[in-house]
């Protein structure tokens, strides 16, 4: 989350250049009409239908029609279905979060998980 900072960003990418990872062969992020980003970063291969504010979204995650993140790292290869709100929340790769769905982090440490099901956060 630091990274949002854009002191931070300065550093790395302007006095400390030597970043060193591998880079997947991906297409550039997208954002589809109607979405709205700020002060995020976008990874490769993701698809932005919603609004995405102050969040780290990894490579590879599909965020659906009207949903809303926020303060939150979202990891690769997520599905977000239609109509979620996520908020200060950190969500494990490879996860499908449900259509209509609301997670807000607060007061400690929230964990939601559905047995033999692959939906968590």
């Amino acid at each position: 989350m630091d990274f949002l900072k854009a002191d931070v960003r300065d550093y790395f990418f302007k006095q400390y250049p030597d970043i060193y990872s591998k880079v997947d062969d991906l297409p550039p992020a997208k954002f589809n009409v109607g979405a709205s980003i700020s002060n995020s970063l976008i990874s490769s291969g993701t698809i932005v239908n919603g609004t995405v504010e102050n969040s780290v979204i990894f490579r590879k995650t599909f965020i659906g029609n009207n949903c809303t993140i926020k303060n939150s790292i979202i990891l690769n290869d997520v599905y977000i279905g239609d109509n979620t709100y996520i908020e200060n929340c950190i969500v494990e790769s490879h996860d499908t979060i449900r259509a209509n769905s609301y997670y807000k982090g607060e007061n400690g440490i929230e964990i939601v998980l559905v047995d033999g099901e692959r939906y968590s956060i």
